[in-house]
């Protein structure tokens, strides 16, 4: 008599084992943990007061299997205690210190020996905040991730077009659904006027745009997929709790009222090499608004 409830019980517990072991084998492909740069761990700490998680998330400029450097920049600032987010861009030519190699454009630290453990070093000690972990892809990846989406729906505000051997951009202007490669295009282009700052402009939107994609109920039966791809192109230093906990929180984010700053600065020559010299006094006043979340001074009147 019991014998089909049975077998249905055995079949639910058979899926969800798979399921776990499926999702398992997939955390286990995109983490990545390297040691810290000479053995040495960070002397950057935060405000144990305060529940603050610091994500660096990181696009190389890598199609294939050459030296990567890192083409995108931004850390996400997530207030535990408030619920707020902040996403700070940095211009991938902004002349920082490297550890061990001096002062350098900062997308050079993940070409260099290190690698994610150097640049996550390097924006430490930039920010003088720690970096709680870490997220990054490749050019190939962001595009078969965007695909298996069904492209990303973006405003292009120009005619956007660059003759490239390396990767050309061709866009048309106007409210449309990009596909990967189209998206891509959108994220890199900088030939608007306002070079890399402009272009940081973009990619914070797109982040925006691609997290509503992701966050979308419709993406659940996309999942296979886009798990797959992930466990190939994208590299975590989340443990799989840390990480299902985040993808947890992450669906009650409002992404709209996300702050989003792109640090300014100007543009600088140095021995014969094009930089971008970071403005200090901007630079604190992000720290300490929107990574140590500290309340701004309301100044009060002084009346006789």
């Amino acid at each position: 008599m019991n014998k089909p409830k049975s077998i249905f019980a055995a079949v639910i517990i058979v899926s969800l084992l798979s399921a776990v072991a499926w999702g398992a084998s997939v955390w286990v492909r995109i983490y990545h943990d390297p040691p810290e740069i000479n053995g040495e761990e960070s002397n950057v700490k935060g405000d144990p007061e305060k529940k603050i998680v610091n994500i660096l998330i990181i696009g190389t400029d890598q199609l294939q299997k050459e030296a990567a450097r890192a083409d995108s920049i931004m850390l996400m600032s997530i207030n535990e205690d408030t619920d707020e987010i902040s996403l700070i861009s940095v211009p991938r030519d902004a002349r920082v210190n490297i550890p061990g190699r001096g002062m350098d454009k900062i997308n050079h630290a993940m070409a260099y020996k290190g690698e994610i453990a150097l640049m996550k070093k390097t924006v430490e000690e930039l920010f003088g905040v720690p970096i709680n972990h870490y997220v990054y892809t490749n050019f190939s990846g962001f595009i078969k991730i965007v695909d298996i989406l069904g492209g990303v729906k973006i405003n292009v505000p120009m005619r956007m077009y660059y003759e490239d051997v390396y990767y050309p951009i061709d866009l048309q202007p106007g409210l449309q659904r990009l596909n990967g490669d189209k998206a891509l295009q959108y994220v890199r282009f900088r030939g608007d006027g306002q070079g890399d700052f402009g272009r940081i402009l973009r990619q914070q939107e797109f982040v925006k745009a691609l997290a509503e994609e992701v966050l979308k109920v419709t993406t659940v039966l996309k999942l296979p997929q886009l798990l797959e791809q992930t466990a190939r192109y994208v590299r975590t230093d989340m443990s799989i709790s840390e990480l299902l906990s985040f993808v947890r929180r992450a669906f009650g984010f409002n992404l709209d009222e996300a702050v989003t700053i792109a640090l300014p600065g100007s543009n600088v020559n140095v021995n014969g090499a094009a930089y971008v010299e970071l403005d200090k006094e901007v630079l604190q006043d992000v720290i300490h608004r929107y990574l140590l979340w500290e309340e701004a001074e309301e100044e009060t009147e002084q009346t006789e």
